[in-house]
């Protein structure tokens, strides 16, 4: 068996970073190769299954089980079955569609009987059943988060404790956020058992000594941000990204304090069953905006969200709070105040909201005016390092399909959401320079009575 590992070797000719991978894996559970075109991912995500097999049948494991799988037939068809067929010698083993196997290719005998189902993802569920000591997944980001969770259920095999699960992408598609979360970002709970089984190994197309030079050079020619996706494997830019004026090095920051003439705001976006998000955001004298505190509470009832938000406010001053205008509806409930609208719950506990106006468009066109950034200028837009989950969902959010003007709301869009409500309200009131002296007790002064009486009597009927 050595001998056919050795033999494997030189078959596969592994690059230095396809080498790195396999490091990876005999190290970890769960391993994410590439980031970039070009580099190879396809090709070894295969062979790499080749390889465990091989080493398990040298351990006495025989006839184990293994599944490369892709988004749908047509693309398992091009990128794994016709390789298979052309790459993988005859006396390795032979490629078959069986009653019980399906289609597969099964090593021979002598090299342990392993097999490789080839499958697709049009209904994981079919494979609820299965059993496998090892997945593959190709271009894992053309699938959501549920695809992940159903195949790593199956991931199990008698005897065998070191299980695999291994994956190729680039950046972008509907699986870009769960991907970079769980691969790029290590956001893993601490709770998690698999949490130090998790690796990356990036590879770019000039990892890869079988590019031809003219595809080398066609990837150099893409639009920027396509370019930085697919040469540079940025995670942070990717097609069909909403905001690509994003750019970590320039809208994330350090904590600092901020100075007491500074005004503050509080916007909000409504959840329960999906997260609820309060942002905390100052305007300094230039005009810029720095969101410097974040909460995202899921599951809460509006009680306990209203308990949190006044207790991470305290001492603190604001202009003003706006919020999604849901929150003003009826709801047709009665909370144990005895009010029927969401805002109502707010004001029993002293936060009032302003009715932010929902003109979605609008509100993206103000991120973009204040995320836009220049090699000399910094953005009007910022964020602490702490607003995790700003920093996270907002570089994300994809274009709607059919209202390209809009971003596509079946994402993670809350915190986008509370900070759009702020930047339109904002800008409706005019606020976005701070004042100072006698001139800026006065404003406040005239603002507060002004909003406080109008909201005392939609409230109240004072």
């Amino acid at each position: 068996m050595s001998e056919s590992l050795q033999s494997l070797r030189g078959l596969i000719n592994p690059t230095p970073r396809q080498e790195d991978f396999f490091r990876a894996t005999d190290k970890h559970k769960f391993t994410l190769y590439g980031g970039a075109k070009g580099g190879g991912k396809s090709y070894i995500l295969r062979w790499g299954l080749v390889r465990q097999l091989l080493k398990w049948a040298k351990q006495g494991h025989r006839g184990v089980r293994s599944a490369i799988f892709c988004e749908d037939y047509p693309t398992l068809k091009d990128r794994q079955i016709t390789k298979i067929n052309t790459e993988f010698p005859r006396w390795l083993g032979t490629l078959g569609d069986s009653q019980i196997d399906g289609l597969s290719f099964r090593l021979k005998k002598e090299y342990g009987g392993g097999i490789i189902a080839l499958r697709n993802l049009d209904d994981p569920s079919k494979y609820a059943s299965s059993e496998f000591a090892a997945a593959a997944v190709d271009e894992i980001t053309k699938n959501p988060r549920e695809i992940f969770d159903q195949l790593r259920s199956i991931i199990r095999w008698p005897g065998i404790e070191d299980t695999k699960f291994i994956a190729g992408t680039n950046p972008g598609e509907i699986g870009h956020l769960w991907v970079k979360k769980l691969w790029i970002d290590r956001d893993i709970g601490t709770e998690d058992p698999n949490r130090d089984q998790v690796a990356f190994v990036k590879s770019l197309p000039t990892d890869n000594p079988h590019n031809a030079k003219s595809y080398l050079e066609e990837l150099q020619k893409l639009p920027e941000k396509l370019r930085k996706a697919y040469w540079d494997g940025n995670w942070d830019v990717f097609e069909g990204q909403y905001f690509t004026e994003w750019d970590k090095n320039q809208h994330i920051v350090e904590p600092f304090t901020i100075p007491p003439t500074w005004r503050r705001y509080c916007s909000y976006d409504h959840g329960r069953t999906k997260p609820a998000t309060c942002l905390w955001s100052a305007v300094d004298y230039d005009g810029n905006v720095w969101v410097y505190r974040e909460y995202y509470p899921i599951g809460k009832d509006v009680d306990e969200i209203a308990l949190e938000i006044n207790r991470l406010s305290a001492n603190e001053v604001y202009e003003w709070n706006a919020a999604d205008p849901a929150i003003f509806a009826n709801t047709g409930m009665v909370d144990k105040f005895g009010g029927q609208t969401i805002a109502e719950t707010f004001a029993r506990y002293g936060i009032i909201w302003l009715p932010a106006s929902n003109r979605r468009v609008d509100g993206w066109m103000l991120m973009h005016q204040y995320l836009r950034w220049a090699e000399d200028q910094k953005p009007k837009l910022r964020f602490f390092k702490n607003c995790v989950n700003a920093i996270r969902t907002i570089p994300t959010l994809i274009h709607d399909e059919f209202h390209p003007e809009d971003l596509d709301s079946d994402g993670e869009d809350h915190c986008a959401d509370a900070l759009r409500y702020f930047l339109v309200t904002l800008h409706e009131n005019k606020s976005d320079k701070p004042l100072s002296g006698v001139e800026a007790k006065l404003q406040k002064l005239k603002d507060k009575t002004s909003i406080q009486s109008s909201l005392n009597s939609f409230y109240y009927g004072e």
